[in-house]
């Protein structure tokens, strides 16, 4: 009953201009990477709207919307899942036992339905406070993000990295970077652009913030020295867009001799 009221909301909030720009943005084309997929045209905002009202979904019916053919379906049941994830996860770090139970539970979840999280949006807004958020909490060792990303699956590659954005959110990179290596040689730009995206995050753990204390601050320059170097070291590796993703945050004049190739005054 509750799944037919979500998808009653979410039709509320549909538009056709909003569906053929949505067909177009993550290619349903044939032949594309979102080849027929089925949108109906809502906003992620309203999305979420529809999301505030059903957080108590259990995972029966969670099961139901996520294994839906409606893209806006599916991710409905990624956000409501994630928010459930935040909470368990959140009140399992003060200690309660029922709470990481649940953690658990969710993360098992997801894991046994990756196959319905095929789309890169469906990944972004879904997989590092899920997977990565367990990582962080024990429940999943690291090596499982090696594993997504020498998969012959797109979204588990991309899976592999983004989840790692959570993790460098502690201060912590080496995991991007053992992951981003390993991805170096892929074909799709969907993966070169997430590993471009989360080494430009890795890099701007070095920016000027007035909340970061001096010491936090030492770390964050040292991440930039970390990221630089990965990049000079795999420079004739590295795909000419994660390089662009990378290096966006830099100040022009570095930024530009990192497009040349021009490593002199970086210490090369």
């Amino acid at each position: 009953m509750k799944v037919a009221q979500i998808k009653k909301e979410l039709q509320r909030h549909a538009s056709k201009k909003r569906k053929k720009t949505n067909e177009w943005f993550f290619k349903t084309g044939k032949g594309e990477y979102g080849e027929g997929d089925i949108f109906i045209g809502v906003r992620v905002p309203d999305i979420r709207k529809v999301v505030n009202n059903f957080l108590e979904l259990d995972l029966v019916e969670l099961k139901k919307l996520l294994h839906s053919k409606i893209h806006e379906e599916r991710l409905t049941a990624l956000l409501i899942l994630v928010e459930n994830s935040k909470r368990a996860s959140k009140k399992a770090n003060y200690g309660d036992k029922q709470a990481r139970t649940r953690h658990e539970q969710i993360l098992k979840f997801y894991l046994n339905n990756l196959e319905f999280v095929n789309n890169w949006d469906l990944v972004d807004l879904s997989t590092h406070y899920i997977l990565g958020q367990a990582i962080l909490d024990g429940l999943r060792k690291e090596s499982i993000l090696d594993e997504f990303s020498q998969s012959d699956n797109l979204w588990e590659r991309r899976i592999s990295i983004v989840s790692t954005w959570v993790i460098i959110r502690t201060g912590k990179i080496d995991t991007t970077l053992r992951i981003s290596k390993k991805l170096l040689d892929d074909k799709e730009d969907l993966i070169h652009k997430a590993v471009g995206w989360m080494l430009r995050e890795s890099w701007k753990l070095g920016e000027p913030n007035r909340k970061r204390r001096m010491r936090e601050n030492k770390k964050g320059k040292k991440a930039q020295e970390q990221v630089e170097q990965f990049l000079i070291k795999n420079y004739n590796q590295l795909p000419r867009t994660t390089l662009r993703y990378a290096i966006e945050r830099m100040e022009e004049k570095k930024r530009k001799r990192f497009l040349k190739g021009v490593f002199k005054s970086l210490g090369r």
